[in-house]
């Protein structure tokens, strides 16, 4: 559980893990592959005739709600970075219960747009969505939590 904890603390404060100014997601998705996170998006996702205009209008608005789940993780995240020596007990599983809640909201996020656009662009279209996000997010923790130290080295700083 520390190191899922740990393993997001620098998913959304990568400037010491990467040595880039990256301070969220689609800063590392720039560096990992690039490009901006809606071109690579657009590329992945073959979306034609109006069903393109449906699916970036509903990618425009997943994207918005994401955002806003991010900026929450990470203002979460970044308090516990300031405070992590003098963090009680109590006080890191606060953050901690936020930290889950924001990513439970983050999975029901994808999973209602995979809805929203399997009715409106068609199951392949959603099916694309859904697998590219979780492709994304899979190759964002993969390339943290390759970067990361191990727990016990945290413990003796």
């Amino acid at each position: 559980m520390k190191l899922l904890f740990i393993t997001l603390v620098i998913a959304l404060n990568t400037t010491w893990c990467f040595g880039q100014d990256i301070t969220d997601e689609l800063g590392l998705i720039k560096t990992l592959f690039g490009n901006d996170k809606d071109f690579i998006v657009n590329e992945f996702v073959k979306v034609d005739g109006p069903n393109k205009t449906k699916f970036q209008e509903l990618y425009a608005e997943f994207e918005t709600t994401r955002k806003e789940l991010g900026q929450k993780k990470y203002k979460a995240l970044n308090n516990y970075v300031k405070s992590y020596n003098t963090l009680s007990e109590t006080e890191l599983d606060e953050v901690m219960k936020e930290i889950i809640a924001l990513n439970v909201s983050h999975d029901r996020l994808i999973a209602a747009y995979y809805k929203k656009i399997k009715k409106e662009c068609g199951v392949s279209v959603a099916a694309q969505f859904f697998q590219i996000e979780w492709y994304l997010l899979s190759q964002i923790r993969t390339s943290i939590l390759e970067n990361i130290p191990t727990i016990n080295e945290l413990d003796k700083k």
